[in-house]
């Protein structure tokens, strides 16, 4: 599904956070995810959602 699904991804992570980090590393090849936010699943979540902003994704 790749680069599309992104949006999809961001929208459910703000709706409600999950382990959506995987798969959005691995479309993206990013991780936005401070070493001291690890394990912490709001803060993980908050990380992308600002990642995705930052990087022009709309959802």
């Amino acid at each position: 599904m790749g680069q599309p699904v992104v949006p999809l991804i961001m929208r459910e992570l703000e709706r409600e956070p999950d382990h959506w980090f995987w798969a959005s590393n691995a479309i993206t090849g990013a991780n936005p995810i401070k070493p001291e936010q690890r394990g912490r699943l709001k803060q993980m979540a908050q990380a992308w959602i600002e990642w995705g902003k930052v990087n022009g994704y709309r959802w």
